[in-house]
């Protein structure tokens, strides 16, 4: 019952990075390879929080998110003054810096030994150490996350961010702000993965630079093609699907060794699929 859990847990917190980069990429159409960085920020702050005593786990993820939010926001400004590969290339070098950083700052994030021993959660004075009630924080923040999405999707500024995705062009010549549309849906997405982070570290209490470098962020855009760009059911859909698919490779005889190889061949070759064959992803908006 353990393992479900842990699956469970794990799938929720990557439905709050699937939403996270859903809205950049899929809603906006800003092609981000840096959102795992995002991620490792939040995680990071919130477990030297923890680890210090400075603040509590719900204190603590608030300013995970705030960071992130203004993380995002830093990162897009610049990034926003180059289009298309030229963006993919700041954002992929974004992510580099951020892994590089992860790996050497010992004195912040532990540096390649990690950060062992972040407490768990704890809730007006209740810490809540069982995998089950862990779940519980993992399901309402997702829920949550769910549902702030769901309502920013049939807001105007929603109908907006999609109409920057069709054609920026023309919404810029109907006299509305793209650049401040852009990085509201930044800061949006920022908040999604502090949270996410906080979380993550809460719940393994164990994190470490191989958690946020550049294969999770291709995970995260793997998960969002599979499951469905631009709507809130396929950010749901792909991390429980991809994260599932370790465990399907289990039941193949591969040597340990090779098993985190065949993921990402197994990942890269579900992204050519899907953008050869359905490009809208399994509960995407069809192209």
């Amino acid at each position: 019952m353990d393992y479900l859990y842990s699956y469970l847990i794990l799938s929720e917190i990557y439905v709050l990075l699937g939403l996270s980069t859903n809205l950049l990429v899929g809603v906006v159409g800003i092609f981000s390879v840096s959102q795992a960085a995002v991620f490792g920020v939040g995680a990071y702050i919130v477990g030297d929080f923890l680890l210090s005593g400075t603040l509590s786990f719900l204190p603590a993820v608030a300013v995970a998110a705030v960071a992130c939010i203004a993380l995002n926001v830093l990162i897009t400004l610049p990034s926003l003054r180059v289009a298309g590969d030229y963006f993919v290339v700041t954002s992929f070098g974004i992510q580099l810096l951020a892994t590089a950083t992860f790996t050497n700052w010992t004195w912040g994030t532990g540096g390649a030994n990690g950060m062992p021993g972040v407490p768990p959660p704890d809730l007006f004075g209740m810490q809540i150490s069982s995998t089950r009630g862990i779940l519980a924080v993992s399901t309402v923040a997702a829920a949550l996350g769910c549902l702030a999405f769901w309502l920013i999707l049939r807001a105007p500024f929603g109908r907006l961010l999609k109409a920057i995705r069709e054609d920026e062009l023309a919404v810029a010549a109907a006299g509305k702000g793209v650049l401040r549309a852009k990085v509201s849906a930044a800061a949006l997405a920022g908040a999604f993965a502090g949270v996410a982070g906080g979380v993550y570290a809460t719940y393994l209490s164990f994190i470490d630079p191989t958690s946020f470098d550049l294969d999770a962020s291709i995970l995260l855009l793997t998960m969002v093609v599979v499951g469905g760009a631009r709507t809130l059911w396929g950010s749901v859909l792909g991390p429980f699907l991809l994260l599932a698919l370790p465990q399907l490779l289990t039941l193949i005889a591969i040597p340990t060794t090779y098993a985190a190889t065949m993921q990402q061949l197994v990942y890269g070759a579900l992204l050519i699929a899907f953008a050869l064959f359905r490009p809208q992803g399994l509960l995407g908006e069809r192209l």
